[in-house]
């Protein structure tokens, strides 16, 4: 397995792996592919994106971009998604690795990230050393 940065022409199979993973329950997305490359275009631009291949085929991915808190600078993932025929095979490990080597070297105080309660990924970021906020919720109002 190779972990590369992303360049512009991997965004649409990106979308698509993301896409189809997200769809699934626990998560249940019903976005559009073309929502999926806006977002994927905006944190191109703004963020980083990193994939993982194997025979030149992307089978994981991971979002995240910097912040400056009070605290210093730390990283927040945005999306972490693997193909699930390459689950349980250290494509998400690698690629979460690579974003704490990431963060080391930028000297960055934390790392961040929600994700679905229910998703199976829990025990893995667990088993990783993350834990979950006991004095935090994630708040949300939707616009029309």
């Amino acid at each position: 397995m190779k972990i590369r940065k992303a360049v512009k022409k991997d965004l649409k199979e990106i979308g698509m792996l993301m896409k189809r993973e997200f769809q699934k329950p626990p998560f249940n997305e019903r976005d559009s592919i073309n929502a999926v490359l806006k977002s994927l275009n905006f944190y191109f631009k703004t963020g980083h994106i990193y994939v993982a291949e194997k025979d030149r085929r992307i089978v994981g991915v991971v979002v995240f971009k910097t912040e400056q808190y009070w605290e210093g600078p730390v990283v927040i993932i945005e999306d972490l998604a693997v193909d699930d025929k390459f689950k349980k095979q250290g494509v998400g490990k690698g690629l979460m690795d690579y974003v704490e080597d990431y963060a080391k070297k930028k000297k960055c105080k934390s790392i961040s990230f929600s994700t679905h309660k229910k998703s199976d990924a829990v025990k893995f970021y667990k088993k990783k050393g993350y834990k979950p906020e006991k004095h935090t919720i994630i708040m949300r109002k939707g616009l029309k």
